[in-house]
Parts: structure tokens; sequence; C-alpha cells
């Protein structure tokens, strides 16, 4: 092996020797390892607080106001990529630049050797990392899980619960109140509808006839509110599950390629290390 002088890079062919000439230097060095990952994590925290700030400010509560929702939805799933590759880099590298190399392998060992502390950092980062990006993509994902409520059968989901009264709504005031009982068998019987595929005929009928006496309209019309609800509970289901095929190829994909990038990074950094790469325009001069 042979070194430069001091200040000077290590020379790129060095010579590997039989045995660890470092001493019990072991192939996985887990600080190193663990300080790439912490790394990673706060970048992330810091980039999708960041992103969740944006978001806040484009966003608007109000219908046809600010972005809208397949724009915004599209800004945050490209936002997610960026933040997740660009945290596993940095970890990577950190964690390739500050493995201590131990010299009883050829330099193409060595670099593998590097790559592979960027994977752990790449698993450790990503159990890490794990409830804070769920949480850079909650609004996002509690809406999906609100309609994917109403395709599992969840009576009591909030988009049940508006189906149910929509059946109910009259423009004249009722005898008597309707019972909420009422309601919520009404909620039960669609979302029951949505997980078989369809309503039998008995709690068709059932249906209309307490719509139609509760509301006063015909059996005729009470039984077109029920079909309609029926499609729109179904036609909701669809569109979540059309969500969570998206999310989930999309989280795949974002983890692999980070999952390349953090293992680019690491050897990148390896690279640096035994070649002594100062960045002398980030430091003042002494």
């Amino acid at each position: 092996m042979s070194i430069s002088e001091p200040g000077m890079a290590v020379v790129e062919s060095m010579e590997y020797v039989e045995g660890d000439s470092a001493g019990a230097v072991p192939h996985i060095d887990w600080s190193a390892v663990i300080g790439g990952a912490i790394f990673a994590a706060a970048i992330s925290f810091v980039l999708l607080t960041f992103g969740s700030a944006i978001g806040l400010s484009i966003a608007s509560p109000y219908h046809g106001s600010g972005v809208s929702l397949v724009g915004f939805a599209i800004g945050a799933a490209l936002w997610f990529i960026w933040v997740e590759v660009s945290s596993f880099l940095a970890g990577g590298y950190l964690a390739g630049r500050m493995r201590r190399r131990a010299f009883d392998a050829t330099p193409h060992e060595s670099d593998v050797r590097d790559g592979t502390h960027g994977l752990l950092v790449w698993a450790l980062g990503t159990l890490l990392g794990a409830f804070l990006a769920i949480s850079g993509i909650s609004g996002v994902a509690s809406s999906v899980s609100s309609v994917a409520a109403t395709a599992s059968g969840n009576a009591q989901s909030p988009a049940m619960q508006i189906l149910a009264a929509r059946l109910f709504r009259t423009d004249k005031p009722p005898a008597q109140p309707i019972p909420a009982q009422t309601k919520a068998d009404a909620a039960m019987l669609i979302a029951d509808s949505v997980s078989n595929r369809q309503m039998n005929a008995d709690d068709r009928t059932y249906l209309s006839n307490e719509i139609a006496r509760d509301t006063g309209i015909t059996p005729e019309q009470a039984q077109q509110r029920v079909d309609a609800a029926i499609a729109d509970a179904k036609a909701a289901a669809d569109k979540a599950r059309k969500a969570g095929l998206i999310l989930g190829f999309l989280t795949a994909a974002t983890l692999l390629v980070s999952a390349a990038g953090a293992f680019f990074a690491a050897g990148l950094g390896g690279k640096h290390r035994d070649e002594g790469t100062e960045f002398l325009e980030w430091f003042p001069k002494r």
C-alpha cells in the first residue's frame, strides 16, 4: 500500500494485505451505519416538514381555489420521492466516508463493503423513517383511509353516514324525527351491499319502504335513492382501491430507488475516504 505525503490524496491503486492489518476491524461498522441512518432520518424530517409547509400554503379548503387535488397529489408524490432518495444518498455517503476500512480485501471488495453499508443505512433508515414518511403523507392517506372504510363495509365511516343522511333527505319536516338507528341500519345495508357487490331484494325493499315512510316520497323514488347510494358507494370503493394500488407501487418504487442511491453514495463516500478528497470550499482555510 502506497500513501502519499500529508495533505495529498491516497493513491487509488492500493494493494491489499492478507489478514487484518488494522487489528480487529469488523466488516460491518455499525457506528457508521447508525450514524448514516440517523442523518438520513433527520434530513427526511426536515424536508417533509418543509414540504408540508409548502403544501399548506398552496392548498385551500374551499372548492375552486388553490391548487387542484390532482396537482396537489402529483406534487406531494414527487416531493416524497425526492425526500426519500436525497436523504438516503446523504446517509449512505456519510456511512461510506466514515466506515473504518480493513486493508484485507481488494479495492473492488472494499467498494462492495462500502455499498453494503449504504444498504444497511437504507434498511435501518427505512424503519426509523417509517413514522416520518406516514406523517408526511397523512393528508392523502387519511382521505384514502376514509374512503377505504366504505369499501371494507364500515357503516360508521363518515362517507357511509353521509350517504345514509342523503337517503332520508326531505323538503318537508317529517311527522316525527327519524331515529338514529334507522340511519345506522341504512348505512350498514349499503356497506354490506358494497362488500357483497349487490343488495338482496329483501333489504332493498325494506330500505326503500323505510325511506318512503319517513320522507313522504313514493316507493319508486325511494328505490332510486337506494340505487344511487349503492352506485356512489361502489364508485368510492373503486377509487379507494386504485388509490391504494398507486400509493403501494409508488412507495415500493421509491424505496427501491433509494436503496440503489444509498449503495452508490456509500461507494462514493468510500472512494473519497480512500483518496482523501477534501472539500476545501466548504471550510475556512487554515
